[in-house]
């Protein structure tokens, strides 16, 4: 007997395993195999039973229970049998929240563009105020940065860097480091501040200004070779403290 409808367009199409060699009369439930493996129909619907040459009606001759088929008549032990499964049904809908997980998700499927148009990237503010929404990663450069949680809100507070130079904070007074600092150039030179707190290469122009020198001297003072020295007097040098000129170099006071 052909089937008749609309055939399943999924699943597989196959012949059973022959389970009438337990017929006996009396046994109405059965295991159904394909291959010798436990089988699973979708429902009685989705099989073609053939009993003794009769074909049956699903859950009025007979019901499916797991992978069990339950006979509301014992076959007798001379009944052949058949079960052709016609196919299992598949249905397609939105999967659950939290069953998709991203083993299931093809490489390269989820874009940047798809993150940015789902606005499930990182906002950025400055301030306060919106400066980019959409990004998917931010690289903070040096250290010193802190980070603190406020609500939703991450607070970054970046330590300023004056390049090679030294490292920025600020006071009330403006800004102020422990290093020494150079000005137009990438290399210190000396050590310890022999060579001064401030090193610069090119000339130095004062506009509309002052140059203030302390009248003491608290430290020890070196002018190496190759450089000479300039003292606005009068300049008093602490005791025990020393002003020594490199030979070759020298030391003008004014």
């Amino acid at each position: 007997m052909a089937y008749l409808g609309r055939a399943l367009t999924s699943g597989n199409y196959l012949k059973l395993d022959d389970i009438s060699s337990q017929f006996n009369g009396s046994t109405t439930t059965f295991n159904l195999t394909s291959g010798g493996q436990t089988f699973y129909p979708g429902s009685a619907y989705s099989i073609l039973v053939s009993l003794a040459g009769i074909v049956q009606e699903p859950e009025s001759a007979y019901q499916i229970n797991q992978n069990q088929i339950i006979f509301a008549v014992a076959p007798q032990a001379s009944d052949d049998f058949f079960c052709v499964v016609l196919g299992t049904a598949l249905g397609i809908g939105v999967p659950g929240e939290g069953t998709v997980s991203t083993t299931k998700l093809q490489d390269g499927s989820v874009t940047p563009e798809k993150l940015s148009a789902s606005a499930s990237g990182v906002g950025i503010q400055s301030g306060g105020v919106v400066i980019g929404a959409g990004v998917t990663q931010l690289n903070f450069i040096g250290v010193g940065n802190t980070f603190a949680l406020n609500g939703t809100t991450v607070d970054v507070s970046i330590s300023g860097n004056a390049g090679a130079g030294g490292t920025w904070s600020s006071n009330a007074v403006g800004v102020h480091t422990t290093k020494i600092v150079g000005v137009n150039t990438t290399t210190i030179a000396g050590a310890a501040n022999s060579e001064g707190a401030i090193q610069v290469t090119g000339n130095v122009a004062l506009v509309d200004g002052a140059l203030l020198t302390d009248q003491n001297i608290n430290t020890n003072v070196f002018i190496p070779s190759g450089k000479n020295g300039l003292l606005i007097g009068p300049v008093t040098v602490g005791a025990g403290l020393t002003v020594d000129v490199a030979s070759g170099s020298v030391l003008v006071v004014v």
